[in-house]
């Protein structure tokens, strides 16, 4: 055998011999107490490491000091009259599985051991009589100074974790201390001190006395607050400031204000610091450094869905078309059904995370059982986020729009302004079993002016998601109504069809609606449908689903009802939820697949 290979098996039989397997070590049997107090006297003890063939001489270097740590871990809990005996002795056990474990040059040497052999392994037994418990007699906690009535402390001090009549925890004491010193921090109270922080313990009653006080100090102000250099201008930064100059610090806002900047888009990396607070002028200076993002951004996708076909789709976007902070997107879709391309130019409004003015443009075609249509659209929007929560959006658009419905060629254009609200709430954005979204909109034209048409309309739509029996319901409706003078001059992307992978599954997109004399389908003026669904997990990212769906487009009181029922199934994959599903029709018979991507909410 070479020099090497010895070598080699040497540190091979270094590595494999000492315990048995990480589990045969010694073991702690506790006789009495609680079992926190036996975990934390195992806590403080550490024997876990203790090896089955430890020679007597040391292991009882191991237990030296053993009292100390019992009689604090006793304490600690509010135990000062414990008593106990600690004893050791050897037993035999069989051993763990082995095979992977190596070799045991102690309890037998040179030799693998199996699972279920029988080893010798210390067994240390802890007889205990823990005593009386201390209870917490009197509890002072106090604030004084200028921070005396702040809510940072009066909400903290109103839900204090313990009281009186408690059992004694040194750590709950410890932690009021850092709880309250955490908060002054966190508020700006940078020069707060403990004048008194007292646990009194008589051990002739078993109980204690707690009284803390803290001289808040004067509460410091932000300073000055700096942006480093940045290809944005300062004027658009200052506006994702959630504070100003001279306000009260909180360090939350600091990190709403990384977080702020992270959001917009514009940075790969975001740095807020904060400056050593300045005793003389009592306010505290923050400056902000940026990284830039790549300035271009594409992207490419592709899709399928029944209502639309397998479609492709890119886009292209600035992020910084100057430095105030305008960017643009160009976007594109190609699909059998639907395609499409537009421009959109944004401007960063009051409030950039949510407020912005948008100005698009485009054309889109459209290929339906029912209708073909090509329409060129101006628009520009002022988009907020108001105080209730709804997303606000204030709009007006050009439509001029080329349609053919039942073999009929028209041409419309219309002016319209409109306003629309949104909200949606979700306990998970990627598998909700909890949330809601609503949708609404109303838009009018004015014959004479730009338009060939008069109309008003209206829209609301909603969706709901709920837990039950381990799965969850899903319930959505919508209702669309238009008033207008002539509705041969309405265009196909605004009359009311039904029908499709979001409407009433189990009819071809767009199939259903008000008809001619023909039969054709040449949709109507309001829409009514709704539906009802439960999936329920069965395998990993998979579920089952069944539904009922129902609903029309309509006329007037000339409502034909179509309904179907359905099985589906669902992936919720990393690109978003998948569905599949088999609408059956309960009127006409027969079944249709459907195809669906998409979030839930």
């Amino acid at each position: 055998m070479s020099k090497r290979v010895k070598r080699l098996t040497a540190i091979l039989l270094c590595c494999t011999c000492g315990q048995v397997t990480a589990n045969d070590n010694a073991t702690l049997v506790i006789h009495g107490g609680k079992n926190t107090l036996q975990d934390n006297i195992r806590a403080h003890l550490a024997l876990n490491d203790i090896a089955c063939d430890l020679s007597e001489a040391k292991l009882r270097g191991q237990l030296r000091g053993s009292d100390d740590k019992i009689s604090e871990a006793l304490r600690a809990l509010g135990y000062y009259h414990g008593k106990w005996t600690l004893t050791k002795r050897r037993e035999k056990r069989l051993a763990q599985d082995t095979e992977k474990s190596g070799l045991s040059t102690v309890t037998k040497p040179l030799q693998r051991l199996k699972k279920n052999d029988e080893i010798e392994c210390w067994q240390l037994e802890l007889a205990l009589q823990p005593g009386p418990v201390t209870k917490i007699a009197t509890l002072d906690v106090a604030i004084e100074g200028p921070g005396k009535n702040d809510a940072v402390f009066l909400d903290y001090l109103q839900k204090l974790p313990i009281k009186a009549g408690n059992n004694l925890r040194h750590s709950d004491y410890e932690d009021i201390k850092k709880e309250i010193s955490q908060r002054a921090r966190n508020a700006g109270y940078f020069d707060g001190k403990f004048s008194q922080h007292n646990l009194d313990i008589n051990t002739d009653t078993n109980t204690a006395a707690i009284t803390i006080t803290y001289q808040s100090g004067a509460r410091y102000l932000f300073g000055d607050i700096t942006f480093g250099p940045s290809l944005l201008n300062d004027s658009l930064l200052v506006r994702y400031l959630p504070f100003q100059s001279n306000t009260p610090f909180e360090a939350d806002k600091l990190i709403t204000l990384q977080n702020n900047l992270v959001s917009s888009n514009y940075f790969a990396s975001v740095s807020v610091d904060q400056d050593n607070p300045d005793a003389s002028s009592g306010k505290v200076a923050t400056y902000i450094s940026t990284t830039p993002k790549k300035e271009y951004e594409t992207t490419a996708g592709i899709g399928a869905s029944t209502d639309t076909g397998p479609r492709l789709s890119y886009g292209l976007s600035n992020r910084r078309v100057n430095a105030d902070g305008d960017t643009y997107q160009i976007s594109s879709q190609y699909s059998p059904v639907l395609s499409n391309i537009g421009y959109q130019y944004s401007q960063p409004g009051t409030k950039p995370l949510t407020d912005k003015t948008v100005w698009s443009t485009g054309v889109q075609q459209k290929d339906t059982d029912t209708s073909e249509s090509t329409s060129y659209r101006a628009e520009v929007a002022l988009i907020s986020l108001i105080d209730s929560g709804w997303v606000q959006t204030l709009s007006l658009k050009f439509l001029r729009e080329n349609f053919e419905i039942a073999n009929v060629d028209n041409t419309s254009t219309l002016l319209m302004p409109g306003l629309a609200y949104a909200r949606s709430k979700a306990n998970d954005r990627r598998y909700p079993t909890q949330g809601w979204r609503i949708t609404t909109a109303v838009r009018g034209a004015l014959d004479g002016v730009v338009s060939n048409v008069s109309l008003a309309q209206f829209e609301l739509d909603g969706k709901i998601i709920f837990p039950l029996l381990g799965g969850r319901v899903i319930s959505r409706g919508g209702l669309g109504i238009t008033a207008l003078d002539d509705f041969s001059e309405l265009p196909a992307s605004l009359r009311f069809f039904a029908g499709g992978d979001n409407s009433v599954r189990g009819f071809a997109y767009e199939s259903l609606g008000p008809e001619d004399s023909a039969g054709e389908v040449i949709g109507g003026k309001h829409r009514l449908t709704g539906s009802i669904e439960y999936d329920h997990r069965v395998w990993g990212d998979f579920a089952l689903a069944t539904f009922y769906d129902a609903g029309n487009a309509f006329d007037t009181s000339d409502f034909t009802f179509y309904s179907s029922v359905g099985i589906g199934l669902r992936w919720f994959s990393p690109i978003g939820p998948i569905r599949v599903d088999f609408g059956f029709p309960l009127k006409d018979g027969g079944f249709r697949f459907h195809l669906s991507m998409g979030p839930d909410l």
